[in-house]
């Protein structure tokens, strides 16, 4: 829905990324990567466009979405024009044409070889020029529409994972339980999971990107990363719980990895270095004797795709945190043969520190799930 506080939003949006290009009055944008057309616009379509001229914003897309985007050419958000699908290109032309422009960037980050080059020999004598991550730096801090957005998504995620718990049952299945997950997440309101749910039970849950698969849930340590997608955005938990009881050494690095968290979330504040706090939270696992069962970055950058910039990485010696920025901090240590546990939150950066947006119980007594009607 087209609310007045959504196309303020990509007015804003489409403002920033102009600002952000400095186009020559010759020059234009072009934008083909789906998720950051809906970004700037709101707008989905299958093999549309958005074409960011001198002095206008075009979404170019066919006929199937014609009466689709009827509130788009009412609200203003942008101009509309109708192409031919899979021959948008003829579009583009023209549009450059009129606007007199003779230079198009493009996404290099999301155009392949193949197509850049079918793009230079279909609109010659246009020069194209590859202009990468820039939507992806526009994309990193986040406007109060988006939080909101965030904040439902992590809202009835949560409520789901809390229902879909309350459902284990003997004989049940991984599989079964990510779609009991999807299933709660559906009906509270979300439009589909941010990605593939991981259910780990026993020792698949020491394998960090598990696929869940056919096999039963059973007492011990089972681990749940999934999201909810909401109004476009995502959230990202993870929860490792305990059918009966935790392993002996499972209960042994479970403190481990939520102090490791912990630590990391107190030390996030604007400015400070997304690989230094990586470190923090790296230093406690060390500290404990299992740095080398932590192979995995700290977190990463969360909004429409549940994999944004930046990351809580090493690598990420130069980006520094700003407001805005929604990260999640998922420390976890991984045994194979025995299990793994993982603690995934999701934290707005703010003016002064941070802000964690999900409250799912995650001590280790909270973690603990009653056994009666779980298979042994």
């Amino acid at each position: 829905m087209l609310t007045d506080r959504k196309i303020k939003a990509y007015h804003n949006r489409l403002t920033r990324l102009r600002e952000k290009l400095d186009l020559a009055q010759s020059e234009a944008f072009l934008v083909s990567h789906h998720t950051d057309i809906e970004y700037l616009t709101g707008f989905i379509g299958d093999d549309s466009l958005l074409l960011i001229l001198p002095d206008d914003s075009v979404i170019l897309s066919d006929s199937r979405y014609d009466e689709f985007l009827d509130p788009w050419r009412a609200k203003h958000i942008c101009s509309v024009h109708m192409g031919i699908r899979h021959r948008l290109h003829i579009a583009i032309k023209m549009l450059c044409g009129e606007a007199r422009v003779d230079r198009l960037f493009v996404q290099g980050d999301h155009t392949s070889i193949g197509q850049m080059s079918a793009y230079t020999e279909a609109l010659a004598p246009l020069k194209l020029t590859s202009k990468s991550k820039t939507l992806a730096e526009l994309r990193m801090c986040k406007d109060a529409v988006e939080v909101e957005a965030i904040e439902q998504a992590v809202a009835i995620h949560e409520a789901a994972l809390d229902a879909a718990i309350r459902q284990l049952t003997p004989g049940m299945t991984e599989l079964h339980v990510s779609a009991l997950l999807d299933y709660e997440m559906k009906t509270r309101g979300a439009f589909k999971p941010s990605f593939d749910a991981i259910v780990g039970s026993g020792p698949n849950s020491s394998i960090m990107h598990y696929m869940t698969a056919m096999e039963p849930v059973r007492e011990g340590v089972l681990l749940i990363d999934c999201g909810a997608k909401v109004n476009g955005y995502c959230s990202d938990l993870t929860r490792t719980i305990a059918i009966g009881a935790f392993e002996p050494k499972i209960a042994e690095i479970y403190p481990i990895v939520l102090d490791a968290q912990l630590a990391a979330i107190d030390a996030i504040a604007a400015g400070r270095i997304c690989a230094d706090i990586d470190a923090v939270a790296r230093n406690v696992i060390t500290k404990a004797g299992y740095g080398e069962q932590f192979g995995h970055g700290l977190g990463h950058g969360l909004g429409k795709d549940v994999h944004e910039s930046p990351y809580f990485n090493d690598l990420q010696t130069d980006v520094e945190l700003r407001p805005g920025m929604v990260m999640t901090v998922e420390p976890g240590i991984y045994l194979p043969g025995v299990g793994g546990v993982r603690i995934e939150d999701d934290v707005l950066i703010t003016d002064s520190g941070c802000r964690v947006l999900s409250s799912y119980p995650k001590d280790i007594d909270s973690a603990i799930v009653e056994p009666a009607s779980v298979a042994g």
